[in-house]
């Protein structure tokens, strides 16, 4: 075998063994159909104004501390930091912003979500729901090549998320 042969033979090697291993890397992609609940930490920072255009009408950004709970061991006891952004009238209107969880490893996932909430009742019997949509936009380690969507639903001081995840 002449020296040429001999490196388009090592190119065509190499070249299969690199895409054989991006095929594995690919396939390893890890896909679930998550359904976890998030109970309602405090207020890290609550910052509101009302821009007086009409009664009660009131714009809030929050930053706030959550907690998960879900029989995956991902997604179990692991903290969310919820940055939201609120256009809110007696209590209902429009939400969204961005969260990321730090799952028990150290890595990330980074979120977005957009919805409503309906603030029903009055003083301490005031009860808010809510509902909308969640897409992971990434995340970091592990989770790095992290993409998915869902929806979310509200109450009582947590909501319950379901997520189609592929990390």
């Amino acid at each position: 075998m002449n020296h040429y042969s001999h490196r388009s033979l090592l190119a065509a090697l190499a070249l299969s063994l690199l895409a054989f291993t991006l095929s594995l890397s690919t396939h390893a992609a890890e896909r679930k159909s998550l359904t976890y609940s998030t109970k309602f930490g405090p207020a890290l920072s609550r910052t509101s104004a009302s821009p007086g255009d009409q009664p009660n009408h009131e714009i809030v950004q929050t930053i706030r501390e959550d907690m998960t709970t879900s029989s995956d061991p991902d997604w179990d006891g692991v903290p969310l930091l919820n940055y939201s952004q609120s256009d809110l009238v007696a209590g209902s209107g429009t939400v969204s912003g961005y969260a990321v969880r730090t799952h028990k490893n150290g890595d990330k996932t980074f979120y977005r979500f957009h919805g409503q909430i309906q603030a029903t009742g009055d003083g301490a019997s005031r009860e808010t729901t809510g509902n909308g949509t969640v897409e992971v936009t990434g995340g970091t380690g592990k989770f790095a090549r992290a993409k998915g969507s869902g929806t979310w639903t509200s109450a009582k001081g947590g909501a319950t998320i379901k997520l189609d995840i592929e990390y």
